[in-house]
């Protein structure tokens, strides 16, 4: 397996990206973290340049014996165009090269409802908005659909992709723990946004989960208590990170990251001089 691909158990995770992300000024993303407190971090967290980069992506999920199900989690940022980098989107043709397409995905797991990881989800033409992934099923938590639904947080991206969903058939409202299917379940860690939630994988005597936005940058893996603008709720965030990632480091878990760049987004918590420190696989 490559830096960009795990087997666990019976299961085989892969990265599948879309876009590169904006170049961020880190104290316009992190604004309770002050220039010195970034300083023992600079030269692994961010680029020599000085700012902050996520990557957008989605991750596929299928059985290592090719029966089963096709699990999309996250569906990047979309289409475009995009202005600061390569025009379009790549998840779709990055799909196709496992040889999968859009219409072989059977479910999509939704993290979170912010738009990079929406960005797939619908395509709108002249017809209107369909499905891109016209024969899954849609798992998204019941508290971020009714949070995002509720006109007091109006939102043009869950407006266009993700409230046409209510009318194909093809939305499953997610509330607490939900099992998808053997070894694969859903894990609340509200925070980030009301119902934020990971994707757990247990297998063969191993785990691995799927952390979304739980954590942005390498840096949060240390300083778990740093929260970027983006977390609706800081102090829940703070401790569903935190809870998390002890468990990955005590428990030897596998973690899928959601952002980090690509070659080091997966990899583990591990103790390291008393600190938790990130280790790619």
């Amino acid at each position: 397996m490559s830096s960009t691909q795990i087997v666990v158990g019976d299961y085989e995770i892969s990265v599948v990206d879309d876009h590169i992300g904006y170049r961020r000024n880190p104290a316009d993303v992190f604004v309770d973290v002050s220039t010195e407190e970034w300083d023992p971090h600079r030269d692994y967290a961010l680029a020599p340049e000085g700012y902050w980069e996520a990557q957008w992506r989605g991750h596929l999920i299928r059985r290592v014996d090719g029966t089963g199900e096709n699990i999309l989690v996250d569906t990047g940022a979309g289409p475009g165009p995009y202005e600061h980098g390569p025009p379009e989107g790549d998840l779709l043709k990055n799909l196709e090269t496992f040889g999968v397409s859009a219409a072989n995905i059977d479910n999509v797991v939704t993290t979170h409802c912010h738009w990079d990881h929406i960005g797939w989800n619908v395509r709108s033409d002249e017809d209107g908005a369909r499905p891109t992934f016209p024969n899954a099923k849609y798992h998204i938590a019941r508290n971020d659909w009714n949070f995002y639904s509720n006109p007091a947080n109006q939102n043009d991206e869950f407006d266009a992709l993700v409230a046409p969903l209510e009318n194909t058939g093809q939305l499953n409202l997610v509330v607490g723990n939900h099992q998808m299917m053997d070894g694969v379940s859903l894990l609340p860690t509200n925070g980030h946004t009301p119902g934020h939630q990971c994707v757990l994988i247990q297998s063969g005597g191993q785990t691995a989960v799927l952390t979304g936005d739980l954590f942005h940058n390498v840096a949060q893996i240390r300083e778990q208590h740093w929260c970027p603008v983006f977390d609706w709720r800081q102090d829940l965030s703070t401790a569903a990170r935190r809870w998390l990632l002890w468990r990955a480091m005590s428990e030897g878990w596998i973690v899928v990251s959601g952002h980090l760049p690509t070659g080091t987004s997966i990899g583990q918590v591990i103790d390291e001089d008393g600190k938790p420190t990130w280790k790619p696989i």
